[in-house]
């Protein structure tokens, strides 16, 4: 991959203005926007004269805007594929080229071309599509993790847990409780009908009076920077098995390869049918303990609840996650906490995304709902497995996720 790099100083009061500046210096014209993604950065598709298309994202230096979204993370994204394509080559060949890198003093802009293509659980979203799905998913697995992840490894650091697992949101808290309802200040709450501490009470105890059952979880390795941020709208399904990635998550340190399975087990049981279908919340209670109720607006896809109850058992009897798990005795354990927290820390994402969001239904969701439904889903997760974590044994997957009705 040769990426054209291109400084410019100049400074963008808006995406806008940074794409005028992109497609007069590259001479493209714009088609449509495209609204799928889930981080602060906007996406078009455009064309040149000779009619090739390509992918256009810009983003800003903004303020509120969580860290993974912000301005530098996106610059760093080009020197993480390089370092992919250099060193895990079998990775790197499907990740989609940075054609340019443009920087001005407050903006950034890449293009890559553009993919036909369909989402990682595009399949589940149609009858009987389990079993493509999980081939795909296959497919990937071998070049994603075992090509990837396994490419080096590092030991992990002793406060991994409680630095990257769940020290990710505890940063990020200030800038939610801003925008949460003032109720949510409170240090209980119902969510579901279950008492539940809030999640900025809870997880400080949980590190101190748990802190035995995560020391237990943390892994003896981490991997290659194969990604860092493997949603399902990250994963471009083509043709067949054929694939391409997108958007890793800007650093080139060795990290977690459970940490992107999570994110996948997350994508199918809250982020993707969140941004699809749109929560529905409801509040009663007193001030210093509401009640919530919180669910999707239509019902969760048959296909998507099939996978989730099949996804631990599948990565559990992969020949290419097994070199990966070899001296990791927690890693099952660490993917329920990693998912859970996944809900919790996507909350704050969810307003630095300003881009509109429309469910199935044709109703909008905005970034306050979903950061709210986010917030309550994560806040009813993490109690329940806080509660299994006190008991001896090992942690009950099935028991975990039936808790908001995925199985």
């Amino acid at each position: 991959m040769t990426t054209i790099h291109i400084q410019d100083e100049r400074s963008a009061r808006s995406d806008a203005e940074a794409l005028e500046f992109v497609c007069k210096r590259l001479h493209l014209d714009i088609i449509q926007e495209i609204l799928d993604g889930g981080s602060s950065a906007r996406v078009w598709l455009a064309t040149n004269a000779a009619g090739e298309r390509f992918a256009v994202k810009t983003v800003l230096a903004l303020e509120g805007v969580v860290d993974g979204h912000d301005l530098d993370s996106f610059r760093q994204k080009v020197t993480q594929i390089e370092t992919i394509r250099a060193k895990a080559p079998s990775l790197g060949a499907h990740y989609l080229p940075v054609l340019h890198n443009i920087e001005g003093s407050n903006w950034a802009c890449q293009t890559t071309p553009f993919y036909p293509s369909q989402d990682q659980v595009a399949p589940l979203r149609q009858a009987d599509g389990v079993a493509t799905f999980f081939a795909q998913y296959d497919a990937y697995g071998q070049v994603m993790f075992l090509r990837g992840y396994g490419a080096t490894s590092a030991p992990a650091p002793s406060d991994y847990v409680e630095r990257v697992v769940v020290g990710r949101f505890l940063r990020r808290l200030p800038m939610l409780t801003r925008a949460l309802p003032e109720d949510l200040a409170a240090e209980m709450l119902v969510v579901n009908g279950q008492p539940c501490l809030a999640p900025g009470v809870l997880l400080p105890r949980l590190l101190q009076h748990a802190a035995p059952r995560l020391a237990a979880m943390t892994p003896a390795r981490l991997g290659f920077c194969a990604h860092g941020d493997a949603n399902t709208r990250n994963i471009l399904i083509g043709e067949g098995a054929d694939f391409r990635v997108i958007d890793p998550r800007g650093s080139t340190d060795a990290w977690d390869p459970i940490y992107d399975l999570a994110k996948t087990l997350f994508c199918l049981t809250v982020w993707d049918p969140a941004l699809r279908l749109g929560f529905a919340i409801q509040r009663s209670g007193s001030a210093t303990l509401p009640d919530y109720e919180v669910g999707f607006r239509q019902p969760l896809y048959p296909g998507y609840r099939t996978a989730i109850q099949r996804f631990l058992p599948f990565i559990a009897d992969q020949p290419w996650l097994t070199p990966l798990l070899a001296e990791d005795p927690g890693w099952r354990a660490r993917l329920l906490l990693t998912h859970d927290m996944h809900v919790l820390a996507e909350a704050p994402c969810r307003l630095s995304d300003r881009k509109p969001k429309w469910g199935c239904d044709g109703a909008p969701s905005s970034p306050e709902q979903l950061a709210l439904g986010f917030y309550l889903m994560g806040t009813l997760l993490i109690n329940e497995l806080a509660g299994q974590l006190a008991e001896p044994g090992d942690l009950d997957d099935d028991r975990h996720l039936s808790l908001i009705g995925l199985l």
